[in-house]
């Protein structure tokens, strides 16, 4: 059965309908979370909130169009009302030294389990990194990005072109610094 047919069950009583939802979901969503957030317990609270939000919405009789992008976008908002409460900002690095594309592409379809792939995802801001690991953990499309975020689809093309960019970035310095380690 669809998502949609789930969260249309809520709004009829039928709570079950939620345990699909989560079963279906929930590992995904704690991947998603987690690599936002660097947190495991922040992680499944915002998970747990996401499916609270979803099941209130079920029973008011709210049903998406399409249902993942609309469980990615209630994470994602979820996330960065955390991110906005002053006492957990983070200051982000923005000196970002600006090289050509290369090979980019290459190196995350192949490392992209590797932890300094992920420490190196995490320096970038919460605009590019949330639009990576969408397209590349969760394996959106940007159009169910565009939904997901809110935002225009051509901002989506921008911020993963310009997130890969920053990325290929700060891997190539990490790169340099572990090569003057090594010498």
């Amino acid at each position: 059965m669809q998502d949609e047919h789930y969260i249309n069950q809520l709004s009829y009583g039928n709570d079950s309908a939620l345990d699909t939802l989560v079963f279906r979901y929930h590992k995904l969503l704690y991947g998603y979370t987690y690599r936002l957030l660097q947190d495991e317990k922040l992680a499944e609270d915002i998970v747990q909130e996401t499916f609270f939000k979803i099941y209130q919405q079920g029973k008011k009789g709210f049903i998406p169009e399409q249902f993942k992008p609309w469980m990615y976008k209630i994470a994602t908002n979820c996330c960065r009302d955390y991110w906005k409460k002053s006492s957990t900002q983070k200051e982000m690095s923005t000196d970002h030294n600006m090289e050509e594309l290369g090979h980019i592409h290459h190196i995350i379809d192949h490392q992209l389990e590797r932890k300094w792939m992920i420490d190196s995802l995490n320096q970038l801001s919460f605009e590019y990194r949330s639009v990576l690991f969408l397209r590349f953990y969760q394996d959106l499309k940007y159009a169910e990005i565009a939904l997901t975020l809110d935002i225009p689809i051509h901002t989506v093309k921008v911020r993963i072109s310009r997130g890969l960019k920053y990325l290929e970035s700060i891997i190539r310095e990490d790169d340099r610094k572990g090569a003057g380690a090594n010498e």
